[in-house]
């Protein structure tokens, strides 16, 4: 029973490694306007094709020692992390949910917003069609009752969650003279509230700018980071957002805000 329970885990933490091997191909090819099917995946340096066997998630990089076979160029130790990433978050996801709709309807959203992360960071955009493809799949999900939160929620949520990070871009127009709060963040913003509902967005709100906080703490003090204003939001909605994920309990509550009111109330 025990190992049949392990072999169910680690099937979904490989599954998860190789979405995140196909993610990869999304997060460096998709905002150059690229082709994410074709052609195969290929060594940026010499134009290798890189073979089944040397494009195995995880294993291929650590017995390469990240290294292209051909050239011997350094390939970025990301593309392990991403694969490895994916593959946690799968089985903690499936650990979390089990089988069921709302399971899958988060995979994917947690696919999305990894691979918004690395492209948010890299380029400083979020492509709408990630957005567009969000809100079908939440139209999709409201109509089938596969989320556990009322579909006026969802609307609210959305609209909380974006027009607050409107209403901050805004004032740091008027104050800085200078945009501090991409469109883009308000677009995702509007999805992931529609996503997660009012009271989560609430949280959401607060649990991005307090890890963005932490990181740019940890940066500035630790890396001497020189952020100069531009530090892209996107990640930082993804990672709370993440973490809602996994702290949901039955009936779409979460255990940080049962904490919260347990402890302070």
């Amino acid at each position: 029973m025990i190992q049949t329970f392990e072999l169910f885990h680690s099937a979904f933490f490989m599954i998860g490694a190789i979405f995140g091997s196909f993610l990869n191909v999304v997060i460096w090819r998709f905002p150059r306007g690229e082709s994410i099917i074709s052609p195969p995946s290929h060594c940026s340096s010499c134009n290798k094709q890189i073979a089944p066997y040397d494009n195995i998630p995880l294993f291929s990089w650590l017995i390469l020692q990240g290294k292209c076979r051909h050239c011997k160029t350094k390939i970025s130790s990301r593309y392990f992390i991403v694969e490895f990433i994916t593959g946690i978050l799968t089985l903690f996801l499936v650990i979390t949910y089990g089988l069921t709709p709302e399971f899958y309807i988060n995979l994917i959203f947690v696919y999305m917003l990894i691979a918004i992360t690395y492209i948010d960071y890299d380029h400083y955009i979020i492509p709408n069609e990630f957005i567009l493809l969000g809100i079908f799949i939440l139209i999709f999900a409201h109509l089938f009752n596969w989320l556990p939160i009322e579909n006026m929620d969802g609307l609210y949520g959305g609209i909380a969650f974006g027009g607050f990070l409107y209403f901050i871009g805004k004032i740091g127009l008027l104050i800085l003279k200078k945009e501090s709060m991409g469109f883009g963040d308000v677009k995702l913003g509007l999805m992931l509230g529609g996503l997660i509902g009012l009271k989560l967005s609430v949280l959401a709100l607060f649990l991005s700018f307090l890890i963005s906080a932490i990181f740019t703490l940890i940066g500035i003090s630790l890396f001497k980071m020189k952020t100069k204003g531009e530090i892209p939001f996107g990640p930082f909605m993804a990672a709370a957002t993440v973490v809602i994920f996994l702290t949901r309990t039955p009936g779409g509550g979460n255990s940080i805000l049962n904490w919260y009111f347990t402890t302070m109330f």
